[in-house]
């Protein structure tokens, strides 16, 4: 049996979430892994282009390099103002 997150959503905020396209529970796990809300978004919407083999090669590295703790330092740090 896997255990159950406690991700602090409630059942308003993750309907919300639906309807604005976004999977807040799955926003809260990235934001939980350590990426920022921005980036986390991003990941989410190259994510949907995966699944529907719209997204293009640059966006599955973009993708990859923000799920990489080591590059995603990296990335964050050559962002100014971030």
């Amino acid at each position: 049996m896997s255990n159950i997150e406690n991700l602090e959503v409630t059942v308003e905020d993750y309907l919300a979430g639906l309807a604005a396209g976004i999977d807040i529970l799955e926003l809260k796990r990235l934001e939980n892994q350590g990426i920022p809300t921005h980036l986390a978004l991003e990941v989410l919407e190259i994510t949907e282009k995966v699944v529907n083999k719209t997204a293009t090669d640059a966006e599955i590295v973009r993708g990859l390099i923000i799920l990489t703790p080591s590059l995603r330092e990296e990335l964050i740090n050559s962002q100014p103002n971030s």
